[in-house]
């Protein structure tokens, strides 16, 4: 067994880290491109960030366009802005769509290449990359403690990730809990299903797996599974706020994957075709799949779902109890809800064919089955 382990993001994580923000910044420069959305300025948030940044005399130029599923052109509209104003480093204030922003307009920085056309291998990246800062505002893609970003090039509806740029590890990662106070429930709901389809796909589908890698991700599991009920239950619980930030971080970095088989995302995959076409939630996109999706695994490698009842749930059946799971959090969702439509079948299967070139895929089948039983 051979890997690499490298993970070069300082981490400063609990109640009340975003104090540090400040002394952090400085040690980067004085001039920040803050990348963030609209609603990041509504809850009063962007402010607090500002004067923090302000207080040491750092320059800040605000970059507010991100939207749910980050498009190409906004990143290429932010590297534009980035290379006029010439900051010493970038700043990502929101969700994963910020931080993968973020990463796109460092990546794109240095030339005048778009950043499709770099993921679709027609032009270079011209070095360096802007140094980041990465602060996240929800518990969900865990884009905070990994150098890839998943974008969506619109006209094509494609919705794919862009990774292999270890320079595009953040410099230092600020992960408040309490930031995720800001969140509406229904974001925190989709960010906890999230995390937990991280987690259950790698875990399912992993054909080599480690005793440390299906520690990790089992007890990242039961981490959502005991405190997403409790922060919906209770929205100030930081008790409960605190572990699914902690979940979040580490369920998508290399340390959820040290020495393991590695597993494929193929549920992600579907669920990337879907929100690139009708731009709707990603975690609730996951919701709608998931239990369909474990059901054609079920069928491959049982003993897995076993273990997953057991370790996961404290139950029998693995798929069962994801899906009660599921439902007890209202997350028990249907395509059809979310805007799908049954007659793009066509569409989404050619759609996921072409956002993951080169990766694990499922046949175009198997998609149309997961999609259609979705419904």
């Amino acid at each position: 067994m051979l890997f690499r382990y490298q993970i070069t993001t300082a981490i400063l994580f609990g109640p009340g880290s975003i104090s540090n923000l400040g002394q952090e910044a400085e040690k980067l420069g004085h001039k920040a491109l803050l990348v963030t959305y609209p609603d990041i300025r509504r809850v009063g948030l962007l402010d607090k960030v500002l004067n923090a940044l302000k207080e040491k005399n750092i320059d800040v130029i605000v970059f507010e366009k991100v939207q749910c599923n980050p498009h190409t052109t906004t990143i290429d509209e932010g590297a534009a802005l980035a290379r006029s104003v010439k900051p010493d480093f970038l700043i990502g204030l929101g969700g994963g769509s910020v931080m993968d922003t973020t990463k796109g307009i460092a990546l794109t920085y240095g030339g005048n290449a778009g950043v499709w056309d770099i993921m679709m291998n027609k032009a270079k990246v011209a070095w360096p990359a802007l140094p980041i800062i990465q602060i996240p505002t929800i518990s969900g893609t865990g884009s905070e403690l990994n150098p890839n970003a998943v974008l969506t090039h619109w006209d094509s509806h494609i919705k794919m990730p862009l990774s292999g740029y270890p320079e595009l590890y953040a410099r230092v990662s600020i992960v408040d809990p309490e930031l995720t106070l800001t969140v509406p429930m229904r974001q925190v709901k989709a960010g906890g299903v999230d995390i937990l389809s991280h987690l259950i796909e790698y875990y399912l589908t992993d054909d080599t797996p480690s005793p440390l890698t299906d520690g990790i991700s089992e007890t990242g599991m039961r981490m959502v599974v005991e405190y997403l009920p409790q922060a919906i239950a209770h929205p100030d619980d930081i008790k409960a706020r605190t572990q699914l930030s902690w979940a979040s971080t580490v369920s998508m970095s290399q340390i959820a994957r040290l020495g393991g088989g590695g597993g494929a995302m193929t549920c992600h995959s579907i669920e990337h075709a879907l929100s690139g076409l009708y731009d709707i939630t990603h975690g609730e996109g996951l919701a709608a799949l998931l239990p369909v999706w474990m059901k054609h695994f079920y069928k491959i490698n049982n003993t897995r779902f076993n273990a997953l009842g057991k370790n996961v749930f404290g139950k029998k059946d693995g798929l069962k109890a994801t899906e009660q799971f599921l439902d007890s959090v209202g997350m028990r969702l249907k395509l059809g809800d979310l805007g799908c439509k049954l007659e793009d079948i066509p569409i989404i299967t050619d759609i996921v064919s072409k956002s993951s070139p080169g990766r694990v895929t499922l046949d175009p089948k198997t998609v149309e089955e997961i999609y259609r039983e979705s419904f």
